[in-house]
């Protein structure tokens, strides 16, 4: 059974905030003294540059309020993170978190020290290159940001630890893995070896920052801040996003790393084996949450001619730069993994994109700051969705 504990905090006040995460330790029977002489890596979300309020990143009050009650429970807390494109000391430099770390004289982590995790009963990926600080420390506190993802649908707990993995080697992953479920799979992969790879084991506590999300074109700068009022908290990541998921009102079918985490059995196997405590799941509901547009019909699909490249090109959703909103800085270009974004050409004011090699991976779309990347629907799209579902749904004599 897994436990995951519901509180209620509508703002980053301090004293509120503190209160808020308390009680969930509280709720969920979490021993604080555990963090007695124990080195902590304390994992937030700092996908890259952000405004403290935008949702993107986990707030950096939140941070602090984390990282308060480990010290004054006697532990030790290293900030251990590897942000997408920037450098880790330029994402804390242009954010709310410098003045943390400074105040609270909190350790950061070398991201470019890097060590092998093997994980015996990965389905497809055995051997990990994360961070090393993972491995010296005695417990991991993650501080996912709950956010829709225009691949996995959100991006919470699971997918939070995908950011142990250095810099730009997290978009080869896409270059790897370009169809969606395949991706979440990884994403599972790795979620098992965090979890079960150590030896021994090391505790992960999530402790996520749901008080204001991200809803639409997220998890970055094009989507938008939705406020959510909770604090959310388990030793089950799989358990935890999907009550997240269910308080934004998302659909959790639509979520592959809930539904193939429950099925893989890195966790609790089933939603009914999840005890949620504290404030009542129906008491934080939200009803108007929106979600990203979701993911490529085209990973969907597994049957010629649907994942040929003519039709990906044809039907399926391209990220598109918006002109009056680009500011040429190339972030996009960098973290492209399949080489397919270039310079703008004369008299052009966005990056130019080779469609017919884009793997429609999203990472563009995902590390913008000016949110200047839109997901484009070809006028062949609504045919699209009618020709896959004859190719995907069972036959009425087949299901007789």
């Amino acid at each position: 059974m897994a436990v995951v504990s519901l509180v209620k905090c509508g703002s980053y006040e301090r004293k509120e905030l503190a209160g808020a995460i308390e009680q969930s330790l509280e709720n969920m029977g979490f021993c604080k003294e555990r963090f007695a002489g124990a080195r902590v890596a304390v994992k937030p979300n700092l996908l890259t540059v952000a405004e403290d309020e935008s949702a993107v990143i986990t707030h950096p009050e939140f941070f602090r309020a984390v990282v308060s009650i480990i010290k004054s429970c006697g532990g030790i807390p290293v900030l251990v993170e590897s942000p997408a494109v920037h450098s880790l000391q330029r994402v804390i430099k242009k954010t709310g978190y410098a003045e943390v770390v400074r105040e609270e004289k909190i350790e950061v982590a070398d991201p470019s020290q890097v060590r092998t995790l093997y994980y015996e009963n990965a389905q497809r990926f055995k051997y990990m290159d994360i961070s090393s600080a993972y491995f010296d420390v005695d417990m991991i506190v993650a501080l996912p940001k709950f956010k829709t993802h225009g691949i996995t649908y959100i991006t919470g707990a699971v997918k939070l630890l995908f950011g142990a993995v250095p810099g730009l080697e997290k978009s080869k992953m896409h270059l790897r893995l370009p169809g969606h479920t395949d991706f979440a799979d990884f994403l599972l992969d790795f979620y098992g070896a965090m979890t079960f790879g150590f030896n021994p084991p090391k505790p992960i506590l999530y402790v996520m920052d749901a008080i204001v999300a991200l809803e639409g074109e997220g998890p970055g700068q094009s989507g938008r801040p939705k406020q959510m009022s909770t604090v959310a908290a388990s030793m089950d990541g799989v358990a935890l996003d999907w009550a997240a998921a269910r308080v934004a009102g998302l659909d959790i079918d639509k979520a592959p790393t809930i539904v193939n985490g429950f099925a893989r059995g890195v966790g609790v196997a089933c939603a009914e084996d999840t005890e949620v405590v504290g404030e009542p799941l129906e008491n934080l509901q939200i009803r108007d949450f929106v979600p990203a547009a979701g993911e490529s019909l085209f990973s969907r699909s597994d049957r010629w001619p649907l994942n040929t490249e003519t039709f990906k090109n044809l039907f399926v959703e391209r990220p598109v730069p918006q002109p009056e909103v680009c500011t040429l800085c190339y972030e996009c270009r960098k973290i492209c993994p399949a080489g397919a974004i270039g310079a703008a050409i004369p008299g052009k004011n966005t990056p130019e994109y080779d469609y017919g090699i884009c793997i429609r991976c999203y990472c563009c779309l995902e590390i913008c700051p000016e949110g200047a990347i839109e997901k484009k629907k070809s006028r062949l799209h609504a045919f699209w969705a009618y020709l896959a579902s004859c190719f995907t749904r069972p036959s009425r004599r087949a299901s007789r």
